[in-house]
Formats: C-alpha cells, structure tokens, sequence
C-alpha cells in the first residue's frame, strides 16, 4: 500500500516538475526581441567595426565595470564574456573586451554596480573611442532594448528532489 502511495505522489508531480524545469531554462528576453537579434555577429567583428553593424540587434553580456548616470540617462560599460544560449554570461576569465549600454533610463548604480553580471538586447549604434588606461580603446556603443541582471552568486548550487521525506 505504501509503495503505491509513492507511485502515486511520483506521477502527479512529474507535471509540475516538467513545467519548472522548463519555465527555469526559459529566456530572460521576450520572444519578440530575441527575434530581432542577428546572430551571426560576433563581439569580435562587432569590437573591430561597430559602425557597420549600425542599427543591427545583437545580445551580449559580461560582467558590469561601472554604470554613469547622465541627464541622458545611464551607460554601463561592461567586460564581455561569452554566454549561453539564454545570455547569461559564463563565469570566467574569458573576454574578447569591452562594451557600453545606454539607455535613456535611470538605472541605479547601486543595483548596476561593478562585478554584477549582465545580459542585453541592444541596438547597435557604433562605436566610440575613449581613454582607458594610458591608451585609447574603440568601445562599441549600443542601446538597450531589454537588460537582465543575473542573480547574484556565491558558488555553484543545485537543487532538485521529488520524494517524500521523514524528519528525524
């Protein structure tokens, strides 16, 4: 009797463990907006010639350097990284360099602060040179459609379980 109790709790959460496991691998991005996006830009070609991909849609992410708020708005520049196919950006020293959001938005520094992961879909909208260092590096520019920031981190975690458990 117990084990069919079991069987029984196993199949009618099966469903509910199908649907979270899918809803948890969904995109951060809506389907429309990642229509949009050319992915057959890499950041490499995108890094040595942003004013030929102008007003293409790309998605990059990496990890926030700063974020500036202007009257215009907010740019965060941030350090590529490569990322999997939902955009969140893989934790590793990789890089192909850097990168500026803009948005006309007020994006709080304190919650788009240095170290925090970031994903975009984003218009391109050139290029522009700037100091960094004591040398002068070719930023590509573009203009946030949708962000997401990743949650943050403190190491790898998995969880998964279907049962029932007795506590001691």
């Amino acid at each position: 009797m117990v084990c069919m109790v079991k069987r029984s709790m196993m199949i009618m959460a099966l469903p509910l463990v199908a649907i979270l496991g899918v809803a948890g691998c969904a995109p951060p991005f809506a389907k429309e907006t990642l229509g949009k996006v050319d992915r057959s830009i890499s950041f490499r070609e995108l890094q040595r010639a942003p004013d030929t991909f102008r007003g293409r849609w790309v998605m990059l992410a990496g990890v926030i350097i700063e974020a500036r708020n202007t009257t215009e708005g907010t740019s965060i520049v941030v350090l590529q990284r490569p990322m999997d196919r939902r955009g969140r950006p893989y934790e590793t020293d990789a890089t192909e360099g850097r990168f500026i959001i803009t948005t006309d938005r007020f994006l709080d520094a304190a919650v788009y602060h240095r170290g925090r992961r970031i994903a975009v879909v984003a218009e391109v909208a050139g290029g522009k040179i700037l100091p960094l260092g004591e040398s002068e590096y070719q930023y590509p520019i573009v203009v946030a459609k949708e962000l997401h920031l990743w949650e943050l981190s403190s190491g790898p975690q998995f969880f998964f379980g279907i049962g029932v458990s007795k506590g001691f």
